[in-house]
């Protein structure tokens, strides 16, 4: 039986799209991202993967899990959240056994006077080996705490399995012929409950083993900022702008990096598959240089939107990014209008020049070219492929390039329309669609 086995046990914390303190939490984020870029280290940074933030070195072997939490009231050790992280984390300890974890519980906010525990072990966290009478307070602690969450989490299992058994028995009880359908369902699930318990005996007996929750517990680290919930975002935003000053040296584009920043992060944080949700070096060097329009379009306005939410605690210092965002709104507009106005002009005098201009669309993630080709059921592209087939002259590898780039371009495209439909642009998104069929008719018109 495999350490992995007891994956069984771990609650699903990846959480895409959630609002729990995203905002606390996408600062944190990008206030690492910008430190360790600023470092350079080789650390890839996983949004809602395992937990709020998992850092991860593959050559050193070393991995490091956060939970993040921003309160107005104060916590201690017998806190409802930090006994879940507590069994979250034991369960990544065992699971990342062939690494160098360490596990993170930060927040904003102060111990509770009423708590016995972490302020001693924050004193020796990390080497508590140094005074033995903490040492075995944190490691009794620790099990306490880890029996307690393991058996109603093993309870609730057991029950979901016994109530999906109880369910069959009954269909049986009354059905007129026999069924083995429900006798197969039944005997599956009776083996499930069976591995269930063997597992459970496993994990039990780590939870008893005083090696495993002693190196456990010495790579545990407490941060307790003790900072009102409001200041400690006014604080993260002064640190997140003076590493962005640090590493851009053009104060006039801060609020911009800050906004395009902050949108990246949720942009990776909502991914359906886990291991795109990630923030790298790359990733931060190539969005540094991206030209102002880019960075402009890759601004998520619903963020934006979200942080103004917060009044006092954001909006001050961010106005520049919101007109930003708005006059870059205005320009689309503008845009859509003048392609429109133009396309009518060729559309009434086909015998004049045609005058051709290029919108870039926004960048899209080659992996969501990938998705949305699979999604749509159609990898080869089968109406391209017989358009590009039509036009005479072109050697085998000229056409397959030109279906490659034409496909991208495609999917750039429809991803783009989605994009704004997903953030409310309705009249945007229509406009373009009348656009759209416009240019379609001339297409016709001209063939």
């Amino acid at each position: 039986m495999t350490t992995n086995e007891l994956i069984i046990f771990k609650k699903d914390t990846d959480a895409p799209g959630s609002n729990r303190g995203f905002v606390y939490q996408y600062l944190k984020t990008l206030l690492l991202w910008l430190n360790n870029y600023k470092s350079k280290k080789s650390i890839t940074i996983y949004c809602e993967v395992d937990d709020d933030i998992k850092e991860i070195n593959l050559m050193e072997q070393t991995v490091r899990f956060t939970q993040l939490k921003c309160y107005s009231s104060a916590l201690n050790i017998n806190s409802d959240e930090i006994k879940k992280s507590f069994y979250n984390y034991f369960l990544l300890h065992l699971i990342y056994e062939g690494y160098e974890g360490e596990y993170v519980f930060e927040t904003n906010t102060h111990i509770s006077n009423r708590d016995t525990v972490i302020e001693k072990w924050m004193s020796y966290q990390g080497n508590l080996q140094t005074n033995q009478q903490i040492q075995n307070v944190c490691i009794d602690k620790t099990k306490e705490i880890l029996r307690e969450v393991f058996v109603d989490e093993k309870e609730s299992m057991e029950i979901a399995i016994k109530k999906k058994i109880s369910t069959r028995q009954e269909k049986i009880s009354i059905a007129i012929s026999d069924n083995e359908e429900l006798r197969l369902e039944i005997e599956k699930l009776d083996k499930e409950l069976e591995v269930l318990q063997n597992l459970s005996a496993t994990f039990e007996a780590k939870i008893d083993d005083d090696e495993i929750i002693s190196d456990f517990t010495n790579r545990i680290s407490w941060i307790f900022e003790s900072i009102d919930a409001v200041q400690s975002i006014d604080v993260l935003k002064e640190q997140v702008n003076e590493a962005l000053i640090d590493i851009s040296k053009a104060e006039n584009r801060i609020d911009l990096y800050f906004g395009r920043l902050l949108s990246e992060i949720n942009f990776k944080a909502v991914k359906e598959k886990r291991e795109l949700r990630f923030l790298d070096n790359s990733l931060l060097e190539k969005i540094l240089g991206e030209t102002d329009d880019v960075i402009r379009s890759g601004i998520d306005n619903e963020i934006l939107q979200k942080f103004d939410g917060l009044k006092l605690t954001v909006q001050q210092g961010f106005s520049s990014v919101s007109q930003d965002v708005f006059g870059s709104e205005n320009r689309l507009r503008k845009d859509i209008d003048s392609w429109g106005n133009r396309l009518e002009s060729q559309l009434q005098s086909t015998t004049s020049e045609p005058e051709y201009h290029l919108f870039e669309m926004p960048r899209v993630e080659p992996e969501e070219v990938e998705e949305f080709i699979k999604q749509e059921n159609n990898e080869h592209q089968s109406k391209l492929e017989m358009k590009f087939h039509k036009i005479e002259g072109l050697d085998e590898e000229m056409r397959n390039n030109m279906l490659q780039t034409a496909t991208e371009l495609r999917c750039r495209y429809l991803l783009y329309l989605q994009r704004l439909n997903f953030q409310n642009f309705h009249r945007e998104y229509d406009e373009i669609k009348k656009l759209e069929k416009k240019w379609k008719i001339y297409v016709m018109m001209l063939f």
